[in-house]
């Protein structure tokens, strides 16, 4: 009896393993996986565009293969819209490797709120997807691969180089706004711009290149952060930040970076430029309702949950901020 009741196990293990495989190649090999999702309001309705991956390209792997392709429509809402770009797809779309979104010209605050609700109600894409923007349309992008079918790779591939500057979309339900890097087809070629795409819910708004660097290396989003001072540029990598509350209430902001290797070693009037820029760009955040590294919180440190201060109720502390290279 203990032996047949052995055998029983290991038939049902067997049968178990067996049903695992099946889902699992339904899940994944039989549909179409969408990598991105793009989204354009107009006014009149919705576009939206799907990038997605053929079965036969290997659409579980992290890297960048063939077979990539792209499926745009139209509808009065968001959710139409997405669901006519999802039946031009050539199998049943499935959303598990969804890592981006794509914010086209017209979208906004709105925007992320509206395609959240989306994903949370019919599971759609994910919460955690990356954000990005990008200055041309889903009708220029299936123009331009009718001409030349590298583009759709060089956009997804683009999408992962940006994912250290990228925010994720649950962000923006507690950011007071969010800073996108920006995409743009410049003579036919994919490119990331050194700008980016400022969102909040008074608006959204291109940000120049040293606004963007001074942003991202005050937040720590990118690896590397480009700053043209005089003739050369001056390139900045891993700030280190650190917050201190002197005696008079003064914010003491320092941050730390290392140059890179091709970078020119700044001036002390270059690196008292950029320590001016930073403090600007504190103070205008905090103005428009975002503590862009926690200052409040550095305050409740030093004295209790009384001493918290918020953009939305306090004026902005008296800040000065210092930037040193090593």
């Amino acid at each position: 009896m203990a032996s047949r009741g052995r055998i029983y196990k290991y038939l049902a293990a067997a049968l178990l393993a067996a049903f695992c495989l099946a889902f699992a190649r339904t899940d994944t090999t039989e549909k179409s996986m969408v990598r991105a999702v793009l989204v354009e309001p107009g006014e009149m309705g919705w576009t939206v565009g799907l990038l997605y991956q053929a079965p036969e390209a290997s659409a579980d792997s992290s890297e960048v293969s063939d077979g990539i392709g792209f499926a745009a429509a139209e509808g009065p809402s968001l959710e139409r819209a997405l669901n006519n770009a999802a039946s031009l797809l050539p199998l049943d779309a499935n959303f598990r490797l969804c890592d981006y979104l794509v914010l086209m010209p017209g979208s906004g605050w709105q925007t992320l709120a509206e395609y959240e609700s989306l994903v949370l109600a019919r599971q759609c894409g994910r919460t955690s997807a990356l954000l990005s923007a990008c200055d041309f349309t889903c009708q220029e992008i299936s123009k331009a691969t009718e001409e030349s079918g590298d583009l759709l790779t060089a956009l997804l591939q683009s999408l992962k180089q940006t994912q250290d500057a990228a925010p994720r979309l649950y962000e923006a339900r507690t950011d007071a706004g969010l800073l996108l890097p920006l995409l743009a087809i410049r003579e036919d070629t994919l490119t990331i711009q050194p700008e980016g795409w400022f969102v909040s819910e008074t608006g959204s708004v291109a940000w120049d290149a040293q606004r963007t660097a001074v942003y991202r290396l005050l937040t720590g989003w990118g690896e590397e952060f480009v700053f043209w001072m005089g003739e050369h540029p001056l390139t900045l990598r891993r700030p280190l930040l650190s917050v201190a509350v002197e005696e008079d209430n003064c914010f003491a902001v320092r941050l730390d970076c290392q140059t890179a290797a091709d970078s020119v070693d700044p001036t002390p009037e270059e690196l008292a430029q950029l320590s001016a820029l930073c403090n600007q760009m504190l103070q205008e955040r905090w103005e428009a309702g975002q503590d862009l590294i926690g200052l409040g919180a550095c305050a409740a440190l030093r004295q209790g949950e009384a001493g918290w201060l918020e953009p939305t109720k306090n004026a902005c502390p008296q800040l000065r901020t210092d930037v040193d290279v090593y």
